[in-house]
């Protein structure tokens, strides 16, 4: 059996994500658990801005709009902060993600940006028949696929994608999350470690602790494993 490593951008209209085509937002979605007896699916997803006011008026809007199709259990947002965390209830039915489960999908990563979900998966079988699968399931559904990447891999390297990230505890990846798309790492940088640890509500030693205590899991896994 193959097995092969897909990426999967997705245009979703009547999906909270399509709303980031409005605003100056991106998303990422940090945990994705379906509750497949109760049709229902809790997701975590964390949703930033380099402005305060957009960050603000997408989650009123979302909540707003997609009232009947998302129920949202808490937002944790530090106060001013240009990052949220958005816990919410979705339907089972009629989602990507069934259509993933559905197809044997081994789901790594999702982030959304200008309307577009981008998807990372792995799938089992034969390249044609996947394609076809997918491609069918989601016009299902009123999903459009605006493109689709496959290459071939090993199973091996599933782990790769798996192993290093759970690795990691919720804060140490939160906090990197937001440190990578607000900048830190870049030269110059674009957000500072005081900026940063004022987000999250904790003092400039304990943020550096974390980023250290993360980084040093992600290098030892990719090099020492390796």
């Amino acid at each position: 059996m193959q097995v092969y490593k897909v990426k999967l951008d997705l245009k979703h209209d009547s999906c909270w994500t399509y709303k980031t085509s409005d605003f100056k937002v991106k998303a990422e979605v940090k945990y994705l658990f379906p509750l497949i007896t109760k049709n229902s699916i809790f997701e975590i997803a964390e949703i930033y801005s380099d402005y305060k006011n957009e960050l603000s008026d997408f989650i009123s809007t979302i909540s707003r709009r997609y009232g009947n199709n998302i129920k949202v259990a808490n937002i944790d947002r530090p106060r001013s902060s240009k990052v949220a965390l958005l816990y919410y209830f979705k339907n089972f039915d009629n989602s990507v993600t069934r259509v993933m489960i559905e197809n044997n999908a081994v789901i790594t990563n999702l982030s959304i940006s200008n309307g577009i979900e981008e998807w990372y998966a792995y799938f089992f079988g034969e390249e044609e028949e996947i394609l076809s699968n997918i491609s069918n399931d989601l016009k299902r559904i009123d999903v459009k696929v605006e493109n689709i990447d496959m290459e071939k891999t090993k199973v091996n390297d599933i782990k790769n994608d798996l192993v290093v990230i759970n690795s990691l505890t919720p804060t140490e990846r939160e906090i990197l999350a937001t440190a990578i798309r607000l900048g830190f790492f870049e030269y110059p940088k674009r957000v500072r470690l005081e900026e940063l640890a004022e987000m999250f509500g904790v003092t400039k030693v304990t943020l550096d602790r974390h980023i250290r205590n993360g980084l040093r899991k992600i290098l030892s896994q990719l090099f020492i494993n390796s």
